[in-house]
Parts: C-alpha cells; structure tokens; sequence
C-alpha cells in the first residue's frame, strides 16, 4: 500500500485527477497526443476548457477527436470510476505525484494515471515495459507471454499498459508466473 503522505498527495488535487483521469479515458487519446495536448494547454482540466479550434491546432487531433473531447464531460463519468477504484482498494497516481515510478516517469510517453493495487516497491526499479499492438498475431501473442513469463521468474517487474493485443498477453502471462506487474 502507498504511504499516508503519498496517498494523500495522489488524493489532495480531486479536480486535477478527475481531469487527467478523463483525458486518458477518451477514445483516441494516447500518450502520444495526451502529450501534446498537454504541451499545449498546460493540464487536463484545460484541454477540456479548450475551444475546439484550439485543439485542432494540435498535431494528431482531428475533427473527430476534437468531438470526442467536447463529450467527455458529459459522456465519461469519471467518479463512477474513481468510486469503483477506491471501493477495489486501488489508487490512482498521475504521472505527477510523487509515488509515481521514477524510471517509467522517464519514457518516452508515459501514462497519464497508473492504476496501483498493492505497492509500488523498489524491487519494482528492476522492470520491464512490455508494450505493442492491439492487434497481435497469434505468434506476437505467444513471443510476449514467453518474455514476460521468463522476466517475472527472473525476478523482473513488467509493465505494461493493460490494453488488449500484446499488452494484456504480458500482463496476464506475468501474473500468472507469480510475478509483479504495474499496468
């Protein structure tokens, strides 16, 4: 379990994380362009604040999108999902705070909110980001639930982001070799 002080930091800014939380939840929204929306706007609760001529200023927000951002507010009931998440025992860390992993912080596009049941533990320094396609073969399948099943008996941590495809055959095959995931 997250210490007091990080449990209270990760629930000090309500309004902050039901922004962030939304942002990662629309259809569309991947950390490439959560990036760029937030490079441009400078927070969730702004990008929702945003006229939609603003956003479509932004490489990678089309027409489209730019409507699925103008009905998240109403569409997305954020907390329903923060209800769900406390009432599972699980917290919900944006990339911000300071229980955050350091090393995942340090990719590339890291996301947004990491949904955490149990602790984040040093062990967890030693990881492994298991990521890729939504759409994977049967073979890409196969290759990463026999990476992530041999990393978990090594000991390693795999990450991974809990979407379908690749990530969701490393998470499920870390699992079940008894490993830790963060996803």
């Amino acid at each position: 379990m997250l210490s007091p002080d990080q449990v209270e930091h990760v629930q000090s800014d309500g309004e902050a994380l039901a922004a962030e939380l939304r942002l990662c939840m629309v259809s569309g929204v991947g950390p490439r362009i959560r990036k760029a929306l937030l490079e441009r706007f400078g927070s969730a609760a702004s990008v929702f604040q945003a006229a939609p001529s603003e956003l479509r200023e932004v490489d990678g927000v089309g027409p489209k999108l730019v409507r699925a951002i103008a009905a998240a507010e109403r569409e997305i009931d954020v907390e329903r999902e923060i209800a769900f998440c406390r009432e599972k025992q699980i917290t919900l860390l944006l990339e911000t705070a300071a229980a955050y992993p350091r090393v995942l912080r340090e990719i590339h596009d890291p996301p947004g909110v990491l949904f955490v049941r149990g602790e984040v533990l040093p062990l967890d320094a030693l990881a492994v980001a298991i990521v890729g396609t939504r759409h994977a073969s049967a073979y890409g399948l196969a290759q990463a639930e026999r990476l992530a099943s041999g990393l978990a008996h090594a000991g390693y941590t795999i990450i991974s982001g809990l979407a379908r495809g690749i990530d969701a055959a490393a998470h499920s095959a870390a699992m079940k070799a008894g490993g830790r995931t963060i996803a």
